[in-house]
């Protein structure tokens, strides 16, 4: 008996599950053929440039599925219509409630009406400028609806939208569109950029240190970091200081003479930090602090065995200010195969720096003094200048 009633409840199980199928196959709802349907007919209006027919579709479209659960367009599309069809109270009220609106929005991913939308918008962009000018909005709904615009014809959030987007929230502090841009738009990014150089430094010694020696050219080499509006720089400068006037050390061993023009090893290494006075698209301009470690050292042996009876006359603790002025020279978009095609913004430009430096303490009373200098060094950068 309990097999038998076993047998029947599978069997009704499996009856139920082919009727539920059959039911599933022949039910047909006529809105989702509609709005099939409808998105290819705009799309061909859209690419024809009938805009009157599209705006008729979109409208009907839009109040067929008004107390649907799901809608004609997905959120970007329906903004990018608005935009396009000049329904701009609209697309405002949209933006403005953004978290009331956004959770209605579907993605279909049979017809995507975007592309279509933003090829066109490309082709009318003054036109719709005009209209929003000209429309009778407030100033803060034109100046987002430019920046949308802008964004969408661009395809991408770039220099000019972050600097578009700054100058919007400067200027409407507790603006409407709060979740609009927090949660829809491209945040802003502080201007980020990494660069590396190498160049050529003047090396000025002041006081009794210029004295014993003379200014000389050495090299340096440098790895820069800009992040918004603050200035960092890892570096390094090298070479030789050449004896001015001839003098005698007496060590524990004997007494060494140095004559003149004899190279001295010089080398300071150091971070600068320093904030932009003037930071743009084509110059820099950042007064900066300086720490460093600062060394000058005889070069008398060639045996690296022999180098600790080498005679320092600076091996110190260093600190200084100075001033940069950097100019871009050009910049290129370098194709980045492991971004998903993006490219990587790059950039070359020439470095000048000018500072002094002051020395903690010299190794002899007799080079006491400072370090003045100047740089100019060659940059290749990653980011935005």
């Amino acid at each position: 008996m309990k097999k038998l009633m076993s047998f029947c409840l599978i069997l009704a199980t499996f009856s139920l599950s082919a009727q539920i199928e059959n039911e599933i196959r022949s039910y047909v709802d006529s809105s989702e053929i509609i709005i099939r349907n409808g998105r290819r007919y705009l799309e061909k209006n859209l690419m024809d440039r009938n805009f009157s027919k599209a705006t008729e579709v979109y409208n009907f479209l839009a109040d067929k599925t008004e107390n649907k659960i799901y809608l004609a367009f997905s959120y970007d599309e329906d903004l990018g219509l608005n935009l396009l069809l000049k329904n701009f109270s609209d697309l405002s009220n949209k933006a403005i409630n953004y978290s009331q609106y956004f959770p209605k929005y579907t993605h279909n991913p049979e017809i995507n009406l975007y592309p279509a939308i933003q090829e066109q918008l490309v082709k009318q962009e003054k036109e719709v400028s005009s209209a929003i000018a000209q429309s009778g909005l407030s100033d803060e709904d034109k100046d987002m609806l430019y920046i949308f615009l802008y964004l969408v014809v661009a395809d991408k959030a770039d220099d000019m939208y972050y600097s578009q987007m700054k100058e919007f929230h400067k200027k409407y502090p507790q603006t409407k569109y709060f979740d609009f841009i927090n949660n829809y738009l491209p945040r802003v990014r502080a201007r980020v950029s990494s660069a590396y150089g190498f160049g050529v430094s003047g090396v000025f010694p002041t006081g009794k240190l210029g004295e014993g020696f003379k200014s000389n050219v050495n090299f340096n080499l440098c790895w820069d970091f800009n992040i918004g509006k603050v200035y960092s720089s890892l570096y390094m400068q090298a070479g030789a200081l050449k004896v001015k006037t001839p003098f005698s050390v007496n060590n524990s061993v004997q007494t060494i003479t140095f004559d003149e023009d004899e190279n001295f090893t010089y080398l300071d290494a150091g971070v600068l930090v320093g904030y932009f006075a003037v930071r743009n698209e084509h110059i820099h301009v950042a007064p900066f602090g300086a720490i460093m470690g600062t060394s000058l050292t005889s070069n008398m042996y060639d045996n690296p065995d022999d180098e600790k009876y080498e005679l320092d006359i600076i091996s110190s603790f260093t600190a200084g200010l100075g001033l940069k002025t950097e100019i871009k020279l050009f910049d290129y978009e370098m194709h980045n195969f492991y971004g998903n095609g993006y490219g990587q913004k790059s950039y070359v430009s020439l470095k000048f720096e000018g500072g002094y430096n002051v020395i903690a303490k010299t190794e002899f009373d007799e080079f006491d003094g400072d370090v003045a200098y100047v740089r100019a060094t060659l940059m290749w950068g990653f980011g935005s200048f």
